[in-house]
């Protein structure tokens, strides 16, 4: 049993010079743990020293074991599609087969912090040499949020630090091995995995099937590889897409961080309410003023010019339009109720736009009734078509 060496301690009170075990040291109890460790660390060295590895015969190893059957050469690679540039990898599966054909090496990976205030897991992944007592460590974060930014449940967070753990050992492996070694095999990967002409139609049917069972839809795919359809995927995109499919499968990525969905123009939310509907129909005024001259044309004269009245003696025929009072001679008339009619709220919108007002400035009374809201903004559109003819 190997004992820490004794120390010489002085009493600041006595003067009196000491000699003795380490303060705080437990002689029958930390002796024993940090012995026991020291010797287990020691004889793995020995060991591993003694059967030095061969570097050639590890290289052909990891080689074959990498591209042993189709389906093992796709778990070997990871992808994150970004604007048709994607960020590939090799895999935890390849690191295993790495680190177990390396050899005389200890890996281990654990999860060493849960944060539920700043809400992230942490992981360590350690990868130890014996042959040349070099060691590698690597830390991973991992948010333990939804897309709404709620808290995981337990079982959720446990989920997410055994990902992280998984990352944390392949970063580990990777970078305790050195990349001559493992990079002829994950060259070869990437071959397997690209397939040929031949068989590209019938790869390409089944990366869609294999993301189908995760949610993704073909347009999202097709988004993130930046193509417009399914048919434009060539043999190029190939390993960027089963190594996707790898990462989601072995929980190095989610479905939100490879394929995140794009917010374009009639995308997003709906308007749950009449005024955030009517704010979305203001913010359209751009589209309002790229119409053709044709059809501004045609929205005046649709609102200016009335129909000529029949006469029939008494002024007030079929096809005659009644005239509005003296009192209503600068404005439409309002209902019995007080609620101003569609006439009214159409000429306000004009009188809004010759006063240089905003679209989206359209009165509390014109809100809330749909029709009143839509003849504010024809009104308003009208005026501003009169004044582009003008110009």
């Amino acid at each position: 049993m190997n004992v820490p060496a004794k120390v010489q301690d002085h009493d600041p009170e006595t003067g009196e010079i000491r000699t003795g075990l380490p303060v705080g040291y437990d002689h029958e109890n930390q002796s024993l743990a940090v012995s026991l460790a020291r010797a287990e660390v020691d004889q793995q060295i020995a060991t591993a020293r003694a059967l030095p590895r061969h570097p050639s015969r590890v290289m052909q190893s990891i080689l074959s074991l990498a591209t042993l059957d189709d389906k093992s050469a796709e778990e070997c690679v990871y992808a994150l599609p970004r604007g048709g540039k994607p960020i590939k990898g090799p895999s935890i599966r390849l690191a295993e087969i790495i680190s177990s054909q390396w050899g005389n090496c200890r890996v281990g990976a654990r999860v060493v912090h849960v944060d539920r205030i700043e809400k992230y897991v942490e992981a360590e992944g350690v990868f130890h040499d014996l042959e040349t007592n070099t060691a590698t460590t690597a830390r991973v974060r991992r948010r333990i949020v939804d897309s709404k930014g709620r808290l995981f449940n337990d079982d959720m967070i446990v989920v997410t630090g055994n990902a992280a753990a998984s990352i944390a050992k392949r970063n580990a492996i990777l970078g305790g091995v050195p990349k001559a070694v493992w990079r002829k095999a994950y060259d070869a990967v990437e071959a397997v995995v690209a397939g040929d002409a031949k068989t590209l139609v019938e790869r390409r049917e089944k990366a869609m099937k294999a993301f189908a069972a995760f949610g993704v839809t073909p347009e999202r795919v097709c988004e993130s590889l930046g193509v417009g359809d399914v048919d434009e995927i060539t043999l190029e995109h190939m390993p960027t897409l089963m190594g996707a499919h790898a990462a989601l499968k072995n929980n190095e990525a989610t479905v939100e961080e490879l394929f995140p969905v794009q917010k374009g123009e009639g995308d997003g939310p709906k308007p749950k309410s009449l005024n955030d509907r009517l704010n979305a129909l203001a913010g359209d005024e751009d589209q309002k003023k790229d119409k053709p001259a044709d059809q501004k044309k045609a929205a005046k004269e649709s609102d200016q010019d009335s129909p000529p009245a029949s006469d029939d003696g008494s002024g007030n025929g079929a096809g005659s339009v009644e005239k509005p009072s003296s009192g209503s001679a600068a404005s439409p008339s309002k209902s019995d109720d007080g609620t101003p009619s569609p006439q009214e709220a159409r000429a306000a919108g004009a009188e809004a736009r010759d006063k240089g007002m905003s679209r989206k400035a359209m009165p509390a009374e014109f809100r809330k009734d749909p029709a009143l809201s839509e003849a504010w903004l024809e009104g308003f559109d009208t005026g501003q078509a009169e004044a582009d003819e003008e110009d």
